[in-house]
């Protein structure tokens, strides 16, 4: 198939794929990186690493998470799909991650760092505690998310 028979839906498909890849694996990897700079117990390494994922969901997660919702939209339309639950599902994980990622998970990010350079143990710790399991969930949900959209259920 050369580029010139390549459809427009496979062009937003190809581009919702791509930032979904970024987003998702993206989260993936931060998180298994926020499990390594925790065991290493060592508030200095923690307060990079939290700048590092605050610079990243804000400059990379956000920007990738609109490119992949309004693909995902003009795919819905290019496609003329009706909105059954395995679209109406990621929509709504959508919203609740973007939600999540601009009205807790960055703001908790700078508060922890903050509190690593205040030295404050118990208060990086809460806050560690609490970011831990609102991205563990997130990242449960966006797995399923891409589950759903690979699988299609009731399609």
């Amino acid at each position: 198939m050369s580029a010139a028979t390549i459809t427009t839906y496979q062009w937003y498909l190809a581009i919702h794929i791509l930032a979904a890849v970024i987003w998702v694996g993206g989260g993936t990897t931060i998180h298994l990186f926020a499990l390594r700079a925790r065991a290493a117990e060592d508030p200095q390494r923690m307060a990079a690493f939290s700048a590092d994922a605050e610079w990243v969901g804000t400059r990379v997660f956000t920007p990738v998470s609109l490119v992949l919702i309004v693909f995902g939209f003009l795919l819905i339309h290019e496609g003329n799909w009706d909105y059954k639950f395995w679209i109406v599902f990621p929509i709504v994980v959508w919203i609740a991650s973007f939600i999540s990622g601009a009205g807790f998970l960055g703001p908790q990010s700078k508060r922890l760092k903050l509190a690593i350079d205040r030295g404050d143990t118990v208060e990086a710790q809460t806050i560690q505690d609490r970011i831990f399991l609102v991205s563990r969930v997130e990242l449960l949900f966006l797995t399923l998310v891409v589950l759903d959209m690979a699988l299609k259920p009731g399609n």
